[in-house]
């Protein structure tokens, strides 16, 4: 499950603004010339055909020479004005439409990134299908918009000139294009309703792939490969089973429009036919008739599969503003706009270049009522190392959730300070909480460790010292000195996306190193040593202790370690969620419970 801090103490989702009146207000000054282009475009084409019925009249049947080679050129002008125009016009919406993406994707990652935002609980697999799929479908519509009203104006207005010419065809185009809205009335709330049942499926079954992905070692462990690919393809088939139908349904909707359209064409030809037959209309105009009516089928083929792109489009912009929603945002919050983002920089430690970012002063607990934890009082001073041993795996979850602010809590301090909502996002910088389950990303085994270590650590040394002499000292605190001998190319061996290619004793001392890296000034540590020998944790817990003990810096190591509570300064033994003995490991190994939970 995906997990988000809380920026209020509201449970209720915040309200969001519409997502596609949000891309329109932000095109609002392009938008207008972009459709006169695209009105340009389509008047055009439904003009043509008019104008050489007027030229076959005027010029061929009258044996006019000028007329004929005037009109030729006049219709090989406008032909060249309305290709300039839909250059233009293309390019103008296609980048917008390529923008929107773009800051759609980096506003719900960045939401989903900011711990400012309020705690959800949503497959990782779904929220990727709504920052990338979602957003990408959302932003057609500055594709449709150019296209479809000044089509449909085209539209009507060819239905007014035939109207003019013969009230039988003008009725004719009339009923056709009822037909038509009413068709497109009624499937569209149908066809929104099965994108989105579609659509949830499918991000049910990129959910359930990214889960299996992510733990294919366990799976490969327990020999069930078998049973988690049947378990995959029943939800990767009932995905499928809803997009056929909705693409049955889609073929329904087109197979109607085309006969509504193909009725409507040939009754307007018949009808023009017989007219000219009769000697009421000329041939010019018969020609100029049947190339309106054909024009016109085609633009009504197009507007007929709105309803399909509507449903998806609109059915995507929901889901987008829904995530942000739960998430207390909305897509025109300012901290989200891509121009701030662009230029949003983390706090990686130091307030200047070169400088060492000073001690806050420790870390406080005030008594927090969070989850399993009743009135806990708890101080890491800077200068000394501190660990918290839970009877109930229960209680150091709630303990690290509260520090990390994924639950709200007024009585969490930095040197004092209360972390609040507010400053929740800068207090970063001087707070690292390392949670247990490891994330690792796809880069070099330096890249992972740089991912916090302040900029001053990473510049290149003036004096001829060893450049990767901070990756050392981070890898030896982690017990992981070994790793450079192992991986083939050393620092720059590449590390898998979670660590795939690694075993999980060594994904853990990566993180452990690259937590150490960041020289935070209050580091929090969730058992960091579960995955390693008893040999291995024991020359973490010394040299972790002794990289940390600092006289500016505050760490607390949230374990049942013996080794690491044994190396701690200070141990806290927490049970039924209050404090229940506190003193060091000697101290403690006289009280039974914690005696228990140690040998265990």
């Amino acid at each position: 499950m995906l997990l988000a801090s809380s920026p209020t103490s509201s449970t209720a989702p915040a309200p969001s603004r519409g997502v596609m009146r949000s891309i329109v207000r932000n095109h609002r000054r392009s938008i207008p010339w972009i459709m006169a282009l695209s009105f340009v475009v389509e008047g055009v084409d439904m003009l043509v055909p008019i104008l050489m019925g007027l030229i076959i009249d005027a010029g061929i049947v009258q044996g006019s020479l000028l007329v004929t080679v005037g009109g030729a050129i006049g219709i090989f002008v406008l032909r060249l004005l309305s290709t300039w125009a839909w250059t233009v016009m293309f390019e103008a919406s296609q980048r917008a439409r390529m923008f929107e993406r773009h800051r759609l994707r980096v506003a719900v990652t960045a939401a989903v990134l900011d711990p400012r935002s309020r705690q959800v609980e949503r497959p990782a697999g779904e929220v990727l299908s709504i920052a990338t799929s979602d957003a990408d479908k959302a932003s057609d519509i500055m594709d449709m918009l150019p296209w479809a009203f000044p089509a449909s104006a085209v539209v009507v207005a060819a239905g007014v000139w035939l109207a003019i010419l013969d009230l039988w065809l003008g009725l004719a185009t009339l009923v056709g294009i009822i037909v038509m809205v009413i068709v497109v009335r009624v499937i569209s709330p149908v066809l929104s309703a099965r994108y989105d049942a579609q659509q949830s499926k499918s991000a049910d079954a990129a959910a359930t792939a990214t889960d299996l992905v992510h733990g294919l070692r366990v799976l490969q462990g327990l020999g069930v490969q078998s049973r988690a690919r049947a378990h995959y393809r029943r939800r990767s088939r009932t995905a499928l089973d809803a997009a056929l139908v909705n693409a049955r349904f889609s073929g329904v909707s087109s197979g109607l429009t085309t006969l509504v359209t193909a009725a409507m064409m040939a009754a307007v030809v018949i009808i023009a036919s017989q007219r000219t037959v009769a000697g009421d209309m000329s041939i010019g105009t018969l020609i100029a008739v049947v190339g309106v009516a054909r024009s016109n089928m085609g633009m009504l083929q197009g507007l007929s599969g709105l309803p399909v792109w509507w449903a998806s489009m609109s059915t995507s912009a929901r889901r987008v503003r829904d995530l942000l929603a739960d998430l207390g945002r909305e897509i025109d919050d300012p901290e989200l706009a891509v121009e701030r983002l662009a230029l949003a920089r983390d706090e990686r430690g130091e307030r200047s270049p070169g400088e060492r970012r000073p001690g806050t002063g420790g870390l406080q607990l005030r008594g927090p009522d969070s989850g399993s934890l009743r009135g806990l009082d708890l101080t890491v001073p800077d200068g000394k190392v501190v660990a918290v041993a839970c009877a109930d795996a229960r209680d150091a979850e709630a303990l690290i959730e509260a520090i990390a602010g994924r639950a709200e809590q007024p009585a969490v301090l930095l040197g004092g300070d209360e972390v609040t909502t507010g400053n929740r996002f800068t207090a970063r910088a001087d707070l690292l909480v390392e949670p247990h389950v490891v994330d690792l990303f796809d880069g070099t085994l330096r890249e992972q460790l740089a991912t916090r270590a302040p900029d001053s650590v990473l510049a290149a040394p003036t004096d001829g010292s060893d450049p990767d002499a901070w990756a050392d000292a981070a890898l030896h605190a982690a017990g992981a000195d070994d790793l450079l001998r192992i991986l083939p190319e050393g620092y720059d061996t590449r590390i898998l996306d979670r660590g795939a290619n690694l075993s999980g004793g060594q994904r853990q001392r990566i993180a452990l190193a690259r937590a150490v890296a960041a020289d935070a000034p209050v580091l929090v540590l969730h058992d960091p040593t579960t995955a390693v020998d008893a040999v291995t944790e024991q020359a973490i817990a010394e040299a972790l202790v002794a990289a940390r003990r600092a006289p500016d810096r505050a760490t607390l190591l949230v374990t049942r370690s013996p080794a690491l509570l044994r190396a701690a300064d200070h141990v806290s033994f927490v049970s039924a969620g209050a404090l229940a003995g506190h003193g060091t490991h000697d101290d403690l190994m006289d009280h039974d419970d914690y005696r228990k939970m140690v040998q265990r």
